[in-house]
């Protein structure tokens, strides 16, 4: 069975050692360690990287930075997000800049395990702890009431799963058989009828209504 190439990107050594440790011990993963961005970056511009294990707080050059700098350079990369930041902002940023799955460190080991395969597999997988977070913020719990009475059509929901899922307009135009621009009409739909304005917005309204499974 081919190994898992997984690159580790947390500027505390001791963090990575830990984690790189805990999943060798499963026998089906080669495992990399950066301790910044900017290694990260050029090691998956020569490297089969599978999943990309990304912290957020690092000097110079944050995850967040990272992904912005992935979708720049048009790098598609599987990315798990690991870290310490529960804050909804961190939540809403990384999604919106195409992370696929986002874990906190105090995460189980099996979790952790279950992120990493699904999101090789180019699959989302968001900590269950997550859905609270993102309920409990007021302005993401004000903005649930004003559009719980919102009709979506069975396409919109189509595409804000789509959306959700971290694809992209012309990859949602070929998975549903229409054009680039009937996405784009149904998505310009979806922001005036729920009142929001980003794709990390869109995505939360997905969490909070069931559309996307955690």
């Amino acid at each position: 069975m081919k190994k898992l190439q997984l690159l580790i990107c947390d500027d505390h050594n001791l963090v990575s050692e830990g984690i790189a440790i805990m999943l060798q011990s499963e026998n089906r993963y080669e495992i990399q360690i950066v301790t910044s961005g900017k290694q990260a970056l050029q090691y998956i511009h020569t490297q089969v990287v599978d999943v990309l294990i990304l912290d957020i707080s690092m000097p110079e050059m944050s995850g967040l930075d990272v992904l912005d700098a992935l979708t720049a350079a048009e790098t598609t990369q599987n990315v798990l997000m690991l870290t310490m930041h529960d804050q909804v902002k961190f939540i809403k940023d990384a999604i919106s800049k195409g992370a696929k799955g986002y874990v906190l460190k105090s995460t189980s080991k099996a979790m952790l395990i279950d992120a990493i395969e699904k999101v090789a597999k180019g699959e989302n997988f968001y900590d269950p702890r997550l859905t609270t977070i993102l309920l409990n913020d007021p302005q993401e719990a004000s903005q649930k009431k004003q559009t719980e009475l919102v009709k979506l059509t069975p396409r919109e929901i189509d595409i804000l799963k789509l959306i959700a899922q971290n694809k992209k307009t012309k990859e949602i135009a070929d998975m549903l058989f229409i054009s680039v621009n009937t996405v784009q009409s149904h998505k310009k739909n979806l922001y005036s009828k729920l009142n929001i304005h980003s794709v990390s917005e869109l995505v939360t309204y997905a969490f909070q209504h069931g559309f996307v499974e955690i």
